[in-house]
């Protein structure tokens, strides 16, 4: 009993490290981390990484659109923002 309890911890361990290993749009750094509590706090939600390198983020606005967010690199400001799908806009 004591064998598959533990190997059922084991399983669960390494499902939990997995699902965590596996998530998509992970913030890089703290600067991004800064970035999403910005823009959920503005309403969006699902912030995800699209592009470090151009400072672009994904998430979706409070209708349920999906936009492109392009930000400043040291001053955190939106400098551009569309919509994914054209009909939402």
């Amino acid at each position: 009993m004591t064998y598959f309890a533990s190997a059922l911890t084991g399983v669960a361990l390494l499902c939990a490290a997995s699902a965590s290993a596996n998530t998509s749009g992970e913030m890089p750094n703290q600067y991004f981390d800064g970035m999403a509590a910005k823009l959920i706090m503005a309403g969006f939600r699902d912030v995800q990484m699209v592009d470090q390198e151009t400072n672009t983020l994904a998430a979706y606005d409070s209708d349920g659109s999906e936009v492109l967010i392009v930000v400043h690199p040291t001053s955190r400001q939106i400098l551009r923002q569309s919509f994914v799908h054209s009909g939402d806009q």
